[in-house]
């Protein structure tokens, strides 16, 4: 059994101030992310210049917060903001989904194409392989703050959560960490390092997230006030099934021609 170290949740204190490592953590990885994004941004089969991408950025932070605070609200605890509705704006107090943030990034990106004149997939494809930093740092962030932690254990790497009683607990958080952030990361930087069919990038994001997501939710604890939903699957996995039955056939359907293209690249003269 490891000891889990016990880490001041706030980062740091300026005054009257206070700067946790969530917050603190979602701001580093929204600026790697942006950083990454600009610099291979260059290539030529994606052609996006430095403002395109810190104003893509703009609407996928927009939607991300938007839509995983919805997600939260509608399918992890409806009946208590139907009871104190006024707690749905509360975003400080925590509660959000990836799949709800999904599908805000999803609806961002649909809005940025439309208002740009640019293809919505290849726009999703763009930026799909930075998604896994904020995944990784956000799982970082729950480990630091004692939540979302695993189920009882004995393995030797099992740890005490002092939020999760006196037995040893599954470390989940660093598993999703591993597989969300790194691996995710990884498979995406690397396969779309060329230039893929409008949708595959995005395709293969949906099939691992729904697949990493669905096996790491074996060793976490349901939440408290849902439990399992269907049998012994959590809301997690339910919301992940349908990623690993679309995302393959997205991929499959891109690599048929089936989605538009992005129009003509921007010449390397307008990128700077």
């Amino acid at each position: 059994m490891l000891h889990y170290p016990d880490i001041n949740p706030v980062g740091f204190q300026l005054g009257p101030i206070t700067i946790h490592w969530y917050g603190l953590l979602e701001i580093i990885s929204f600026a790697i992310a942006t950083v990454w994004l600009i610099r291979r941004g260059r290539a030529a089969h994606w052609a996006w210049n430095k403002e395109q991408v810190v104003d893509l950025e703009f609407y996928v932070a927009i939607g991300a917060i938007f839509g995983g605070r919805i997600g939260y609200v509608l399918w992890y605890n409806l009946p208590y903001y139907l009871d104190y509705p006024a707690k749905i704006l509360a975003i400080w107090d925590g509660g959000m989904s990836f799949h709800g943030g999904l599908l805000g990034v999803v609806l961002a990106c649909w809005a940025y194409a439309r208002r740009h004149q640019r293809a919505f997939l290849p726009t999703l494809d763009f930026v799909a392989p930075a998604v896994p930093i904020g995944l990784g740092l956000g799982r970082l962030a729950n480990f630091i703050n004692d939540q979302l932690f695993g189920r009882v254990s004995d393995l030797p790497w099992a740890m005490v959560f002092p939020a999760g009683g006196p037995q040893p607990r599954q470390p989940s958080q660093i598993y999703e960490f591993l597989l969300e952030g790194v691996l995710l990361f990884l498979i995406l930087a690397v396969y779309s390092r060329k230039a893929r069919p409008a949708g595959a990038v995005g395709g293969l994001f949906v099939f691992f997230y729904g697949c990493f997501r669905f096996l790491v939710e074996f060793t976490r604890q349901p939440d408290i006030q849902l439990g399992f939903v269907l049998g012994h699957f959590t809301m997690g996995q339910i919301l992940s099934l349908p990623m690993i039955v679309i995302g393959p056939l997205i991929v499959w359907w891109a690599y048929r021609g089936g989605f538009a293209q992005d129009p003509a690249p921007r010449t390397a003269a307008t990128q700077h």
